[in-house]
This record gives structure tokens, C-alpha cells and sequence, in this order.
């Protein structure tokens, strides 16, 4: 019957029969702080430990309307980000991807206005968060996954101005990022 043959297509998938490769998709932890009290209490991280990766969904901290947190943004929360995303990967000898909202838009490809005057004045798109993003990078050796596969594309966003109503037109920013161990791409 058709309900057997769907069961049994289901049941029969070639990555179900591999026991290990489920097994390690089974969290052996969770977490949700970097254990450093000024950042910890927003709540902007889950981190899920896997037999074979970390995986960090964060959460990063917006430069603000007037960028007054700017600075706290970028001397004190990326270099934190790093540090504990690299205690991660050392502690547990796995790759670490993290990813969700990162809160900058990292190159002229990442803006669908590129070289509009306001651009350096406004929250994600600074010199300075993109350059903190960029150190995060050079030092660690991580990559942007979706830049990795896709050096060149344009018009790939994550948020709109709804106020605005960029989303049809498309006139938006890319904040949002898987970064990858370099091991992920050996």
C-alpha cells in the first residue's frame, strides 16, 4: 500500500541506517551564557554542545539609534564573542558555528544603498562594527559561510525597513550570518 511504501521510504533513508551520523546530532549540552556578567544578562546567546560542533545562535547587541552602545558593542561584546567562541572550540578540540543575527552589515555587498552619505552614521553599518567584524574574522580564521559559497552575490538581505516598506523592492541590509570554523571548509 501506499501508507507501507512511505513508511518504509521514510525508515530506509540513508542517513537514518547511519547511527552514528544521528548520534551525533544528539546535543550533549546547552547553555546560554559566555559567563561574562555584563553581556550574560541580556540573554543573547544559545549554545548548543554536539558530539562533533558547537553551535552559538546569538543575538548580537544593536550599536543603537545614536550609536550609544557603540562602543560597548565593539571594544568589549565582539572581542568576548571571539574569546568564548574560541574557548569553545579549544575546550571541546570541534568546530563552532555561530550565527543568527550579528547586527552588521560586513561588506558593500551586505547593503542594498552602498555609498548613501548616512551609511557610516547608521547602527550595523559603522567603520567601526564592520571593521570589529572583520578583526573577528582575521584572527580566528572563521569564515562567512554564505560569502565562503557565494563570494559575489548581491540583494541577498535579511531585514527591511518595514517602517519604510523596503521588503518588496528589496532595498535591504544582510545581518544575518552562519560563521564557520575553518576546519568546516578544509
Amino acid at each position: 500500500t501506499k501508507d507501507e511504501d512511505t513508511k518504509d521510504s521514510k525508515n530506509n533513508h540513508p542517513l537514518l541506517l547511519d547511527k552514528e551520523f544521528v548520534a551525533n546530532l544528539i546535543p550533549t549540552g546547552v547553555s546560554y551564557k559566555m559567563e561574562v556578567a555584563e553581556h550574560d544578562s541580556e540573554g543573547r546567546l544559545v549554545i548548543v554542545d554536539f558530539p562533533i560542533f558547537t553551535m552559538i545562535n546569538c543575538y548580537v547587541p544593536n550599536s543603537g539609534q545614536n550609536l550609544e552602545r557603540l562602543e560597548y558593542r565593539t571594544e568589549r561584546w565582539d572581542k568576548d564573542l571571539l574569546a568564548f567562541t574560541e574557548s569553545k572550540r579549544t575546550s571541546t578540540k570541534n568546530p563552532v558555528i555561530w550565527l543568527g543575527d550579528l547586527n552588521v552589515a560586513h561588506t558593500n555587498l551586505e547593503v542594498w544603498n552602498d555609498g548613501a552619505k548616512h551609511l557610516s552614521k547608521q547602527a550595523g553599518v559603522t567603520p567601526q562594527e564592520r571593521a570589529s567584524f572583520q578583526a573577528q574574522l582575521d584572527e580566528s580564521g572563521y569564515f562567512d559561510a554564505f560569502r565562503k559559497l557565494h563570494p559575489t552575490a548581491k540583494g541577498c538581505y535579511t531585514y527591511w525597513s518595514q517602517r519604510a516598506g523596503n521588503r518588496e523592492p528589496n532595498k535591504g541590509l544582510r545581518l544575518d550570518y552562519f560563521i564557520c570554523s575553518p576546519e568546516l571548509f578544509d
